[in-house]
């Protein structure tokens, strides 16, 4: 027990600080209290002001042995309050610069950093915690909105750090495809959660599936298709870009078909038009865009609507 204790006092600061802080408020108020003849109340209000180096001086030791005894007191505020910042300030470093595991539940992690991710954080901010893993930056990028890991995002030991098994999704935006089937192998190893993995090449679109990615954004090819229909249909490409956020604009929501079972399309569109429009039904993990108006939307069906965003 004493061997515990003794390693705990030497190699723990913060249970160092915490028993040191409880010793001697206990000392300082049992020996005000009998030495001063003062209330317990007043002896727990002195030896706080006393710790805290405030010194109020409206409750002041008279007797030679509390003067004596109020300079180690004194000393040890100075020592534990000292203790106290270079905690904070440690703690508050250790998080900037990606050294602190994550204790979000229910969130999103990122693995990769640049400018895909960055517009990723911006869209999902204002909905879930989120923790970014990243090994070529030093420091969050995001203070104060995210929680940061340092590490590389294809180590299964890094991953854990950002508490992927407890994560809603994994969203992995790294530069190298092949970099990105590694990260899905490791998060899919770890977590049960949807892994959204972006790719350059259509050629990679299979090995990130099997690696264990849900869904495979395309990213150079979906790229590619904009520009060309910028070319002839600048407004077409607006539009996307318009509903590609739920920011401003409109935007395109998925939702349960669970308070629109047994009605038809048609009697939906009529219902919502005012609010939101509905563009598509997935049924059986098949998308019908533009179903038929006398389609039967059943319970187990997601729905697609344009609405406003932040509506």
């Amino acid at each position: 027990m004493f061997r515990k204790f003794k390693r705990l006092f030497m190699l723990n600061s913060v249970f160092r600080t915490i028993f040191l802080f409880t010793l001697f408020y206990i000392i300082g108020m049992v020996a005000f209290h009998y030495i001063e003849n003062a209330s317990w109340l007043d002896s727990f209000y002195w030896i706080a002001i006393t710790l805290s180096t405030v010194g109020y001086g409206d409750l002041t030791p008279k007797h030679p042995l509390m003067k004596i005894l109020i300079f180690p007191i004194v000393l040890m505020g100075i020592f534990v309050f000292g203790s106290v910042a270079g905690m904070i300030v440690e703690e508050q470093q250790a998080r900037l610069r990606g050294l602190k595991k994550s204790g979000q539940k229910n969130h999103i992690v990122i693995l990769g950093y640049n400018d895909a991710s960055d517009a990723t954080i911006d869209e999902l901010i204002d909905k879930f915690e989120i923790t970014l893993v990243d090994d070529t930056i030093d420091i969050n990028p995001r203070v104060g909105e995210i929680h940061f890991i340092k590490g590389n995002p294809k180590k299964e030991d890094v991953l854990m750090k950002a508490n992927i098994s407890q994560a809603k999704s994994v969203i992995i935006a790294l530069k190298e495809d092949s970099d990105t089937i590694l990260a899905t192998l490791a998060a899919r190893n770890l977590t049960d959660a949807k892994i959204i993995a972006s790719i350059s090449s259509m050629e990679n679109i299979r090995r990130a599936r099997t690696a264990g990615a849900d869904v495979v954004v395309v990213v150079d090819a979906l790229a590619g298709r904009f520009l060309a229909s910028a070319v002839f249909e600048e407004n077409v490409v607006k539009f996307f870009e318009d509903v590609s956020t739920g920011r401003e604009g409109y935007d395109i929501i998925e939702t349960s078909a669970r308070d629109y079972a047994g009605m038809k399309v048609k009697d939906i569109l009529l219902k919502e038009y005012e609010r939101k429009l509905l563009i598509g039904i997935v049924r059986d993990k098949k998308l019908q865009i533009k179903p038929k108006l006398d389609e039967v939307v059943k319970e187990d069906d997601k729905l697609l609507f344009i609405k406003k965003a932040g509506e």
